[in-house]
């Protein structure tokens, strides 16, 4: 059954069902873009891939698009991912894999907003960002975080830079990169007693004004990793890579009904999901009484 259902049409009927759920989830709030691989689907030659669009505030898994086959690439899945969703327009993060040109021009031709990591895919771009943050005098704003948990404590100092008076390649014009963010980044593990240090290097078309313009857009990089935080529950509490199947439809549908699901906890104000889960499996009632309560019954 699952592998005659129409992913379009189930995705519609979802947003049509709980739109005011995911709405609220992108209004003027950061999302995070980022591509899932299904690494449960068995025929050689024919990658399944489900792209999440994640809100940084509510985690809510607000949208989602499908890759297939391995000759099919996520650059060009997200932005038509973007333009058919609505996306370019709102406050998009994205990893290295995105820093591309056409990307960036199409949200900031839409009058979106991006953050984007640059690394060595981009060599003379990265080469120039690393001279830029070599320049004290274009510093416009520098904030420092102290996050400790899970044996360790991680230490932010983000610096941000103009990109104003850079003179970038042609092809980055339409991209109206205006800031550089920095971020040093040293952490200390409680149980080894060692510490790591790493630099990276984002761009953005957002201008910076002010330290709380900085704050925010320095705070929009720590919170980008939550998509991997929503892939990591989709992997270890509802087993995704460890469900075996041969149709690749089906590997679809089920992705995108473990999204839902997982919204539906959230919806629900659910913490902890496998402790929710298993509350369902001990107490059916609750979950009967959850699912009216976000409306599903």
């Amino acid at each position: 059954m699952l592998a005659q259902l129409n992913w379009d049409d189930l995705n519609v009927l979802i947003y049509d069902c709980f739109d005011a759920y995911i709405t609220l989830s992108v209004d003027n709030e950061w999302i995070a873009v980022d591509g899932k691989t299904l690494r449960g689907t068995l025929k050689s030659c024919e990658k399944q891939a489900l792209v999440h669009a994640v809100s940084h505030d509510s985690r809510i898994d607000v949208a989602q698009a499908r890759q297939v086959g391995e000759k099919s690439s996520e650059i060009t899945v997200v932005r038509d991912f973007l333009k058919d969703t609505g996306l370019e327009k709102k406050k998009i993060t994205l990893d290295a894999h995105h820093c591309n040109p056409e990307t960036t021009a199409q949200i900031a031709q839409s009058k979106g907003s991006y953050v984007v990591q640059v690394k060595e895919n981009q060599p003379i771009l990265l080469a120039q960002c690393q001279e830029v943050a070599q320049n004290a005098s274009l510093m416009i704003a520098q904030n420092q975080t102290v996050d400790p948990g899970h044996g360790r404590i991680t230490t932010r100092q983000a610096q941000l830079f103009s990109m104003a008076s850079t003179s970038l390649d042609t092809r980055w014009q339409k991209s109206a990169i205006n800031t550089l963010i920095v971020v040093h980044r040293e952490t200390f593990n409680t149980h080894t007693e060692k510490t790591t240090t790493d630099t990276s290097y984002y761009i953005s078309n957002q201008m910076v004004s002010s330290a709380k313009q900085g704050s925010e857009l320095a705070d929009t990089i720590r919170k980008h990793w939550g998509v991997e935080s929503n892939n990591w529950i989709l992997d270890v509490t509802f087993k995704e890579d460890n469900v075996l199947v041969k149709n690749g439809n089906q590997a679809q549908i089920m992705a995108k009904l473990r999204c839902f699901s997982a919204n539906l906890l959230r919806w629900s104000g659910a913490k902890n999901f496998q402790q929710k889960i298993e509350e369902f499996v001990d107490l059916p009632e609750t979950l009967i009484s959850t699912l009216k309560q976000v409306n599903f019954l």
